[in-house]
């Protein structure tokens, strides 16, 4: 069983509850108890012995009152975020959903100038509107990903090299070779931004031409995607970015949402990633072999 962040918000609260009423209540009964066994001695201090015990009635009663308005309003306030957080994922569902068909449409009106019209095919012009279009595609579903880290994913058995050839056409310009045939056990849509992320990457900020993949089976059992390209590599240490997003090193390095979400959609299927080099700039990719 996969407990969430939520999950673990709801534990916390309620043993905090749980436990501060129980010591207050514990502290309650021994006072009284202590106050009762006094209450059988003789002296002047009988009646004052009366105020204290009706003091620690009043006070031990408002305490534990007081810890238990406190842990239903922790509760209340972590339900109400949790509520905050499901609406605004539905909101960028629908909003990215709505901006990727828009996308989708002018990327394959401008795909189909390019193919019948010979002569725009160079156009520069046309070309940077595709690049953008796929650069923007990718954004909105990093911006997705991003809001449900803890989403559900749908493992299904994946071909990778088939998978890398279906992404082929949205970078022309880098050459993709892919040695090993393997199958992981996957979610076919994470598994895709994944591979767009680190392909992105080596062409925006690697200004990468070429990239291998090698798929190779670990003793293990677990399948090993192994991506490097010739780029310049990465000048910083960007290891960071797996696990702190929005913190740029320089002022032209990207701002590492593209890495957070790739290690946080492995980590919901049950695989990791590592840097293995930044010039070449190389990445390891580790996943569930499909049986």
């Amino acid at each position: 069983m996969t407990f969430t962040r939520t999950t673990w918000q709801y534990v916390a609260a309620i043993g905090w509850l749980v436990f501060t009423v129980a010591l207050a209540s514990w502290w309650l009964i021994f006072g009284l108890s202590q106050a009762r066994q006094l209450g059988d001695l003789e002296g002047p201090e009988a009646a004052q012995l009366g105020r204290v015990t009706r003091m620690l009635i009043l006070e031990g009663v408002m305490l534990v009152a007081m810890l238990v308005a406190g842990g239903v309003a922790l509760l209340v306030a972590i339900r109400l975020e949790q509520r905050r957080r499901r609406d605004m994922r539905a909101f960028f569902m629908a909003f990215t959903h709505d901006l990727k068909t828009s996308l989708a449409s002018l990327r394959l009106q401008a795909e189909i100038l390019r193919e019948d019209l010979p002569q725009a095919a160079g156009n520069p012009n046309l070309q940077r509107m595709l690049k953008d279009a796929v650069r923007l595609e990718l954004q909105l579903e990093n911006a997705l990903f991003f809001t449900q880290t803890d989403g559900a994913v749908f493992l299904e058995p994946i071909r990778v090299g088939a998978l890398v050839d279906q992404l082929r056409d949205d970078w022309p310009e880098l050459q993709i070779e892919v040695t090993g045939d393997q199958r992981v056990r996957a979610d076919r849509r994470a598994l895709e931004s994944i591979l767009r992320n680190l392909m992105q990457n080596a062409v925006v900020h690697g200004r990468a031409r070429t990239m291998t993949i090698a798929l190779t089976r670990e003793a293990s059992g677990a399948i090993e995607i192994v991506l490097a390209d010739d780029g310049v590599g990465a000048q910083v240490d960007v290891s960071m970015a797996l696990d702190r997003p929005f913190e740029r090193r320089t002022p032209t390095s990207g701002s590492g949402v593209g890495l957070f979400v790739c290690r946080g959609l492995l980590h919901q299927m049950q695989g990791r990633i590592q840097l293995l080099g930044s010039a070449p700039f190389t990445v390891s990719i580790q996943l569930p072999e499909a049986v």
